[in-house]
């Protein structure tokens, strides 16, 4: 078990490091390459970000397994008990086309169990954390719960490409107060954290995508699930739902359908 507040040092150091670099180089021309597609992009400085932090978890703690977005074969032992979690630019095709609304993701678990989350929204110096027991923290200082809103009261935050002509998406614009779309998972999970959306759901995900949020999840006492409102493990991929509570029983009933509509 290692020293939670040590680790979380560290990492406050890493980001510290790091953000600056990013703003700069943001500036300089992008190398962008893309990966299943051609909106699915990649560039340099998710490599270069996804480099430093490996280095760096790897240089302190040589033992531990890192799983990268970039990187996935980044898996060097099948031992769970030390295991980092990092997207180093989540949301890059806004980092490439509005140069905002992108965040760098990192969780560190110990024995399934997640002890520390961060989202740093970069281009607005705003770092959300969250420690075991401890709470979750806007730069420096402790956050409340949001506030419990229903599904008909609150603003929903879905990937609407892979939405667009299923039925479910229509109930869920008719039964919620309104839908909004970030395309970024983490600033859309930020907006959840703080009240000012209700939920966030996703078709599409990895571990780099959800594993942070869980902590977050766990220390507000929000819900995060699968569509179906099974259990959510870190390492999963696919669909899912991060949503205020007061919503969530009103959500997931709609959730439920997306497998079964084949619109």
């Amino acid at each position: 078990m290692e020293d939670l507040q040590t680790v979380h040092k560290e990492i406050i150091n890493w980001l510290n490091e790091i953000v600056p670099i990013i703003k700069s180089d943001i500036l300089e021309e992008l190398t962008i390459e893309t990966k299943l597609n051609r909106k699915d992009l990649v560039t340099n400085i998710d490599k270069k970000v996804q480099d430093f932090l490996v280095r760096k978890i790897t240089d302190s703690y040589p033992t531990h397994m890192i799983i990268g977005e970039e990187s996935q074969e980044l898996i060097i032992n099948d031992n769970r008990e030390h295991v980092w979690v990092i997207d180093p630019i989540d949301g890059t095709t806004n980092f490439v086309k509005q140069q905002d609304h992108f965040c760098i993701l990192i969780a560190y678990y110990e024995n399934d169990i997640g002890k520390l989350g961060y989202i740093f929204d970069v281009m607005n110096d705003d770092l959300y954390y969250a420690i075991e027991n401890k709470g979750v923290f806007l730069n420096g200082e402790t956050m409340p719960a949001p506030e419990e809103i229903s599904l008909q009261e609150g603003l929903i935050s879905a990937d609407v490409r892979n939405w667009y002509g299923k039925e479910c998406f229509g109930r869920l614009a008719e039964e919620s107060f309104d839908i909004r779309y970030f395309g970024c998972g983490g600033i859309d999970c930020i907006h959840v954290i703080t009240g000012k959306f209700a939920a966030f759901a996703t078709s599409k995900s990895g571990p780099w995508d959800l594993a942070a949020q869980l902590v977050f999840a766990k220390e507000l006492g929000l819900k995060a699930s699968r569509f179906d409102g099974s259990e959510l493990h870190y390492l999963d991929h696919g669909d899912w739902v991060f949503a205020n509570k007061g919503t969530y029983q009103d959500l997931i009933p709609i959730l439920k359908d997306w497998d079964l509509d084949k619109n």
